[in-house]
């Protein structure tokens, strides 16, 4: 029992290294793109169609590789086997490193007929300029996956902030210099993205610095036996295949944007220009934002209850592992529902607080008011992201690697056929939104089936979502009849006012969604254990008889 206590602990403060750095990341990302989408403006499409190849490659190149060196390598150095977990590593070290070369000479050579085909032929040059930093991210995550293997989450995290701030620090001031020499916008975007190719650079080179420094101190060998290296690659890549296949589903919703939005714009009729704008204003100001509070909100606290969902389903402890599920998606939801109350609710004021100076320099569309629209649309989804972000690691846990593959490519199909028809049609940029939060629904339904169909958890949605949805629409109706008083009665708008009406809508929204959910029985004592702080603040509501055992 001590033991397992040990382990969860273990985990919880791996996983909490990890949560703070990627959480701290984010920010950092929301603090690069705020003053460069004021610099570039309507050009910030320029900057976001190249970035969306990239980290397109980039999915297809590493993700899944990382957890799958960390799980070999946590098998064998739990049986200590250590010259095998050096193997591990030299091998995966050099698949990744080929797979570097290979993303990285495919996107110098393809990137100028992509753009050319989807309308964004003056992303090239920033395209070209990042390009050789998947190589650096791929040897990077060979790194990565054997560092977090050991139980080390440190280098993986100070190399995330390194990323980040060489990001913020070099691109701003690379683009600020770009547009006092007054360059065009389109090298403005190269120079902004030149941030974070050096910032990999520099990465890579303290991870070999670091790596050097290890094996200076390093032991003989305490045992010789391993596996052959053709054994060891092809085992990484039996694991991480179907994670890779999945994380690259999962992230062709971003880069459709950039192959349909403009292209179906235009043919619908659209002037190129006015085009741009669209496809700039969406991507650059909505989904920025939308994409922040899932990860910072939601993410961490639905991973933390995945070992428990592992353990008991290996013992077959259906009753354990059955709650677990069930409460791991409903968490995910409760919080999901009042973040995208929230956006939905403030959206102008979010955009406006972000970007107030960056729409002044659209000359054809109110981006503002696209940009508000679109993150509406977006707010919806932030639910089904959260059930299919919660419920893909939960089939992992179990063993059902392929079930998220085959739901979020039927989702995505379904997002793909939406935009392609939509886009051009009546809906025109809102297709965009509404097509990716189908495409969430859709996979977050399947999700949900094949949970039901491999385990005997019972996930009724009118059980799980209907008391919770309601407080999030309660908090909702709150949230904009303050916004919208607030707005009306200050004497001054821009920043400063949405400021304001920012604050005291939040603290409508937390004090509504926390009330309205004590009130309906929404939420359980032992959901709310789960939270941060969750143990005193259920002891605190239980000794006051506002939340029942």
């Amino acid at each position: 029992m001590e033991i397992k206590k040990q382990k969860n602990k273990s985990f919880l403060v791996e996983a909490g290294i990890i949560s703070i750095s990627s959480f701290i990341v984010k920010i950092i990302g929301v603090l690069f793109k705020i003053p460069l989408a004021n610099i570039l403006g309507k050009d910030m499409g320029v900057f976001q169609a190249a970035y969306s190849l990239y980290a397109m490659l980039y999915m297809l190149s590493t993700s899944g590789l990382p957890v799958a060196i960390s799980r070999l390598i946590a098998a064998s150095d739990k049986k200590g086997r250590d010259r095998e977990v050096e193997r591990t590593f030299r091998v995966s070290l050099t698949v990744f490193a080929v797979a570097g070369v290979i993303v990285t000479i495919l996107m110098m050579i393809f990137a100028k007929p992509f753009f050319s085909a989807t309308d964004h032929a003056s992303s090239v040059t920033a395209a070209y300029v990042i390009a050789p930093t998947l190589l650096f991210v791929c040897v990077c995550s060979a790194f990565r996956g054997y560092y977090q293997g050991l139980h080390n989450m440190y280098p993986t995290a100070i190399g995330q902030l390194i990323e980040a701030v060489f990001k913020m620090g070099l691109g701003l001031g690379a683009t600020i210099l770009a547009a006092h020499l007054g360059f065009e916008p389109y090298i403005q975007a190269a120079f902004a993205i030149s941030g974070i190719t050096i910032g990999m650079f520099v990465v890579m080179v303290l991870l070999f610095v670091y790596r050097a420094f290890e094996l200076r101190k390093k032991k003989a060998y305490t045992c010789k036996s391993t596996e052959s290296s053709r054994k060891i690659a092809k085992n990484i890549l039996l694991i991480a295949f179907p994670a890779m296949v999945t994380s690259s589903a999962l992230y062709l919703s971003s880069f459709a944007d950039t192959v349909l939005i403009k292209s179906r714009l235009i043919f619908s009729g659209v002037s190129e220009n006015m085009a741009e704008e669209l496809y700039s204003a969406y991507t650059s100001y909505s989904t920025a934002i939308s994409d922040l509070l899932p990860s910072t909100f939601i993410f961490p606290i639905a991973i933390s209850i995945l070992p428990a969902v592992s353990a008991a389903f290996a013992i077959r402890d259906w009753a354990e592992c059955n709650r677990n599920i069930r409460q791991s998606i409903r968490i995910s939801a409760i919080i999901g529902m009042p973040c995208g109350a929230f956006l939905a609710a403030t959206a102008p004021s979010c955009l406006t607080l972000l970007y107030a100076n960056a729409f002044s320099d659209y000359s054809e569309i109110n981006a503002l008011q696209v940009a508000s629209n679109a993150l509406r649309i977006l707010a919806i989804g932030i639910l089904f992201i959260a059930i299919v972000s919660t419920t893909n690691a939960l089939l992992q846990a179990i063993g059902r690697i392929w079930q998220p593959v085959l739901s979020v490519f039927v989702g995505v199909g379904f997002m793909f056929l939406f935009e392609l028809f939509g886009t051009s049609g009546f809906l025109g940029i809102y297709a965009a939104p509404i097509s990716s939060t189908i495409g969430y629904l859709i996979a977050a339904c399947l999700n949900m089936h094949f949970l039901e169909k491999y385990t005997t958890a019972q996930l009724s949605p009118a059980r799980m979502f209907v008391k919770p949805l309601i407080c999030a629409g309660i908090t909702f109706a709150a949230t904009i009849s303050v916004h919208t008083l607030v707005e009306a009665i200050l004497p001054f708008g821009g920043r400063p006012g949405a400021l304001v009406a920012l604050l005291f809508s939040g603290i409508t929204a937390v004090a509504v969604y926390v009330v309205s959910m004590l009130l309906l029985h929404a939420i359980s004592a032992d959901e709310v254990r789960l939270l941060p702080f969750g143990k005193k603040i259920a002891s605190f509501l239980i000794a006051r008889k506002m939340l029942h055992e």
